[in-house]
């Protein structure tokens, strides 16, 4: 199965301001189990985030709104932010490169725009429910972590 796993809120929460690139991103609980559990299982594993957007890092022209003139860009003020959200993305790649490595067989870009995969799993999908019927990255590990083996084998 080919996932595509979201990076903030998902693998690592670092409960600081976007623009806080001092805090250290902290793996969320059980994230690293899970994921190598997938990964175990011979899920393919891609992760992607917001932070590839290359609208953000590279040309606002790129975000199909600013095309559209739906939305406005700023110039000075995304000027001014394309340094963080290119370190933002920096910081991303070498936080997976040391603390999951050979987890993620590829890493979000941003060129493709939303990859066609079989599942996502985002802060949303980590969090759903309350109590005992609470997905997290033990459950995920549970339902996903297993090779399935076809024709009954």
């Amino acid at each position: 199965m080919l996932l595509a796993i979201d990076f903030d809120g998902t693998v690592v929460d670092r409960g600081g301001s976007y623009s806080d690139l001092a805090a250290p991103l902290r793996l969320m609980p059980g994230a690293k189990a899970g994921l190598r559990a997938l990964k175990k299982a011979g899920h393919v594993l891609l992760l992607y985030s917001a932070r590839a957007n290359r609208a953000l890092r590279e040309d606002s022209e790129l975000d199909p709104m600013v095309r559209a003139g739906v939305r406005t860009v700023h110039r000075r003020a995304w000027t001014e932010d394309r340094e963080l959200n290119q370190a933002r993305y920096q910081q991303m790649i070498e936080f997976v490169s040391k603390e999951l490595p050979g987890v993620f067989d590829a890493i979000d870009d941003g060129v493709q725009g939303k990859p066609i995969v079989d599942l996502f799993i985002d802060d949303a999908a980590v969090r759903l429910g309350q109590g005992p019927t609470a997905v997290d990255w033990v459950k995920i590990a549970g339902m996903y972590g297993e090779p399935s083996y076809a024709g009954g084998e």
